[in-house]
């Protein structure tokens, strides 16, 4: 709290310093030559100390805002301004006249460029956040360049100006004088007397100038890139952590190669995520024993900051919600994990008519469902591959990621790969079993990944495969088997949801028909399965949500 106070208080005095400096020179007027430099400045150029005035008040208030993001950089920057700024308004002492009061104002425009200092030294430990490391050869590169271009526009534009546009004929040294005073704010008076087309092409300049200064500041302060780096022993130690602590059938996908990872301090949990739009997103919940997870989710948070991503979890459980909260996170939910009793499906559930009357029918056909340990040979794998082919041939289907797993031959001879065959012995449908971590008491759950069948199975076809799956999955002592997430069900729809999930809940209404939402649902009620909720936490406000959200779908669809 108190390092958040210090932030907000250094960020708006710096805020102040450049507002002062940005305004000075509208209110003060030269009464005489500054005595500190009248042996070493000619008078002319000391009016030129309002525009820099002007233009280093605008990027310490550009700088301020930096500040607030605690970054590292700008404090940095900030304070070498900050000087820079005393030391320009020390220069006039003795020499401003307050054009408002009638009085001579020597030295309070320097006053907060001073306090400016102070508050930066003292809060220097509370400025953390880091930026894109920009190797220095490269940026004044890119700053060679974004000058070079802006003087070349301004000399080609001064060269080209007619009679009648200025009263001078600008030859080579003149367009580079006049483009120079241009993007230094000193002005070229003889120009502003000519044409329209004259002001517009000064007009375009600034324009020119102020892009290319953006452009700058920008590649200065941006967030940290993600990148990807693939590290096998992390690998191998997050797959430890998960058999000690792993709770979920999203587990398993924490481990495919577009996973970052953070461990704990104490190296008893870590989190999974991928970065995307700077919003770090974690995979399911925190996986850590039960008195460190707070603690790593806190150290993750910590981490995020100093990298300046926002952050989210997508798919946690409720359980967990609680530390989310103390943490300072807000949570929405985004759907609901439907989760089958396999004693309760193969005692009641699978005498409906729903499935009855499927196996009776395909059992006559000669259909059987076939399992496959893993390691497979090539010709499963490309019966399969076909199989897979023609799905995502289908409309609307393509492989997705991050929280499913996708067509992979080396993955595949890792699985238990259960295949529908006709009589024939062609198959028409697979689905890969996964490890679910999840823990059920006495019990163990199960699930799978993908579920894919050829564009000319016959109808009714996968409601055969889960039920002869799900029975098997019974004789092999199973007692829970998850369907995976039903997006948006459950969502908004109780009198005490927040606003964001009644929002969410008319998403649902409206965008079903293209979607299919409530299809899927309905798909998985059929199993009478025990409906667990899912949410997303994140951090921040509204923006940062609709960010993750954008997030989201992109490292979805990678």
């Amino acid at each position: 709290m108190k390092d958040s106070l210090a932030v907000r208080f250094t960020a708006g005095l710096t805020m102040l310093s450049g507002l002062t400096a940005t305004l000075a020179p509208l209110s003060l007027r030269l009464k005489e030559h500054p005595r500190l430099f009248h042996a070493l400045v000619p008078y002319e150029v000391y009016h030129l100390s309002n525009t820099l005035s002007v233009l280093l008040g605008f990027l310490t208030i550009y700088l301020s805002l930096n500040l607030f993001r605690r970054k590292k950089n700008a404090w940095l920057i900030t304070l070498l301004l900050s000087t820079a700024l005393t030391l320009l308004q020390l220069a006039r002492y003795g020499s401003e006249h307050s054009h408002f009061f009638h009085l001579d104002i020597p030295t309070y425009s320097a006053l907060p460029a001073c306090l400016s200092i102070i508050a930066l030294l003292l809060a220097r430990k509370s400025f953390t956040v880091k930026s894109e490391p920009i190797r220095f050869f490269e940026f004044l590169k890119k700053a060679i360049v974004s000058l070079l271009a802006v003087l070349i526009y301004g000399i080609v534009g001064f060269f080209l100006l007619d009679k009648k546009d200025s009263t001078i004929n600008f030859n080579f040294s003149q367009a580079l004088i006049a483009t120079i005073k241009e993007i230094t704010l000193i002005g070229n008076g003889q120009v502003w007397q000519g044409s329209r087309f004259a002001r517009w092409f000064l007009d375009s300049l600034h324009l020119f100038g102020i892009a290319s200064a953006l452009s700058i500041a920008y590649n200065i302060f941006r967030p940290i890139r993600y990148r990807l780096i693939y590290q096998p022993k992390e690998r191998e130690l997050a797959a430890l952590l998960l058999d000690k602590y792993g709770d979920s059938s999203l587990d398993y996908f924490k481990l495919m190669p577009d996973k970052s990872y953070f461990f704990c301090s104490t190296g008893n949990g870590f989190i999974a995520y991928k970065t995307e739009l700077n919003v770090a997103i974690a995979l399911g919940d925190a996986t850590a024993s039960g008195d460190n997870l707070e603690l790593l989710v806190q150290e993750f948070l910590e981490f995020c900051r100093e990298m300046d991503w926002s952050t989210a979890f997508l798919q946690t459980s409720p359980n967990n919600l609680p530390i989310y909260e103390k943490l300072g996170l807000k949570a929405i939910k985004v759907g609901e994990d439907a989760v089958v009793d396999l004693d309760k499906f193969c005692s009641d559930t699978i005498k409906k008519k729903t499935f009855k009357s499927v196996i009776k029918k395909f059992d006559k056909e000669g259909y059987q469902l076939t399992e496959h340990q893993a390691p497979h040979d090539e010709s499963l794998l490309n019966e399969m591959e076909e199989i897979s082919k023609q799905w995502l041939s289908l409309p609307g289907r393509r492989e997705r990621g991050f929280s499913l797993g996708q067509f992979n031959r080396e993955d595949l001879q890792k699985n238990k790969i259960y295949a529908v065959r006709k009589a024939s012995g062609e198959a028409t449908a697979f689905v890969n079993e996964i490890r679910s971590y999840s823990r059920v008491g006495e019990g163990k759950e199960t699930t799978i990944d993908m579920m894919r069948y050829r564009v000319d199975a016959e109808s009714g076809t996968m409601d055969y495969l889960f039920a002869k799956l799900l029975l098997s999955l019974r004789a092999q002592g199973f007692t829970k088997f998850s369907l995976g997430l039903a997006a948006l069900s459950g969502v908004g729809e109780a009198a005490e949801d927040n606003l964001y999930e009644k929002t969410l809940h008319q998403v649902y209404e409206h965008l079903n028909r293209f979607f299919s939402y409530k299809g899927l649902r309905s798909y998985k009620a059929k199993f009478d399965p025990l409906w667990e909720e899912r949410f997303l936490v994140y951090s921040g406000k509204t923006k940062e949500l609709v960010k993750a959200g954008l997030a989201i779908a992109k490292v979805t669809e990678e």
